[in-house]
């Protein structure tokens, strides 16, 4: 809504999707904060500021003009980085970086392009899915992928296929029970179950490949044979099609193993990109859903910039993109940049402020991490 100025919540970790929703719509969100609705009365006046994960309930004077104080600066600075941002990502010693849209929706991709996106890195397609009896047919998916995408006309987009699971049920698949949702079948290995689902997809993003400069990405990467099975299948239908030129096949490496596979994985696949928010709960054995083990969800820990960085050694001159929360952070930027991430996919709003940070930072010059 227009009128929620913050999101606060009780359940979840700072990873949840319910907190990527928040930092997505632009909203400032605190998330883990137990008894929240029991202790907090209605109509409570409260100061939220998410960089420092603080929130003022029942503020003073003094503190509220402190805080009026802080929010007039980060509005100037959101101000001159929003002047700049439909120029290029240079960073000081001149290396190009893409800075592009994570999208669920065509809202999501026209406020990624008046904010300077160089194109679409992420586009989350479960929307179409999502409250239907039937799953799309290769037209009713065409229609609404092509409606979200079109702002995009003439840039980069990044399909992602679909990315469901025991925590998204959908009415048209048949659901085993799964006691730990993020564990079991998700992503590639669900579509691997249901050889139609991955079909419709590639024969429509076959079909958009037409209109835009088209890529796909693939979820839940553990197995080399997990790509392998999407690349002969999309080799397939391009003979059938009679299209020479394939969309570029991308592996999402969010899990440990995937990680530590590069080398193999890039056998089936032309680009890596970082799901660094899954990745750290595999990582760490932290459910990023459960504010209870928050504490041991940390996807700027030495050990994660260690997997990236075997990840690039092992996979040389790969592309490597991160589509992570990890890379909406200007903290991290040079060091991410360090590690040979040369496209950051991120939420609309954040794409000003990332791009001003890489413009801050060097590539070739920075030390191995």
């Amino acid at each position: 809504s227009r009128s929620t100025s913050a999101v606060l919540l009780e359940f979840g970790s700072t990873g949840s999707h319910a907190a990527l929703f928040a930092r997505e719509m632009g909203l400032p969100c605190i998330s883990g904060l137990a008894d929240l609705v029991a202790s907090v009365p209605d109509g409570a006046e409260i100061l939220v500021d998410a960089d420092t994960g603080t929130a003022t309930i029942h503020p003073g004077d003094r503190q509220r003009v402190t805080f009026r104080e802080d929010v007039e600066r980060k509005e100037e600075a959101s101000r001159s980085a929003r002047e700049h941002a439909l120029s290029p990502s240079l960073t000081k010693d001149d290396v190009a970086i893409s800075v592009v849209a994570n999208v669920g929706c065509r809202d999501d991709t026209q406020l990624a392009m008046s904010n300077g996106a160089d194109g679409v890195g992420l586009y989350r397609i479960e929307q179409a899915y999502l409250g239907r009896v039937e799953p799309p047919d290769a037209e009713e998916l065409f229609g609404e992928m092509f409606k979200t995408l079109e702002p995009a006309l003439g840039k980069a987009v990044c399909v992602r296929l679909l990315d469901i699971g025991a925590d998204k049920p959908l009415p048209f698949m048949k659901f085993l029970a799964e006691s730990n949702p993020s564990l079991g079948r998700r992503g590639i290995r669900m579509l691997r179950e249901y050889p139609e689902l991955l079909e419709t997809q590639l024969r429509t993003v076959l079909k958009l490949a037409g209109e835009f400069d088209m890529s796909i990405l693939v979820p839940m990467v553990t197995l080399p044979e997990d790509m392998a099975v999407v690349k002969e299948r999309l080799g397939q239908l391009g003979r059938e099609l009679q299209i020479s030129t394939l969309p570029k096949l991308g592996a999402m490496i969010e899990t440990p193993a995937a990680a530590l596979s590069a080398g193999e994985i890039t056998a089936h696949a032309d680009f890596l990109s970082f799901g660094t928010n899954d990745l750290t709960q595999y990582v760490f054995a932290a459910d990023r859903e459960n504010a209870a083990v928050e504490g041991y969800f940390h996807d700027a820990a030495d050990a994660i910039f260690r997997l990236l960085r075997i990840t690039r050694d092992d996979a040389p001159g790969v592309p490597l993109s991160m589509c992570g929360e990890l890379a909406s952070r200007p903290e991290h930027s040079a060091r991410l940049l360090g590690c040979g991430i040369r496209t950051f996919s991120i939420a609309p709003p954040l794409i000003p402020v990332i791009k001003e940070a890489i413009r801050e930072s060097y590539c070739g010059a920075l030390p191995d991490w």
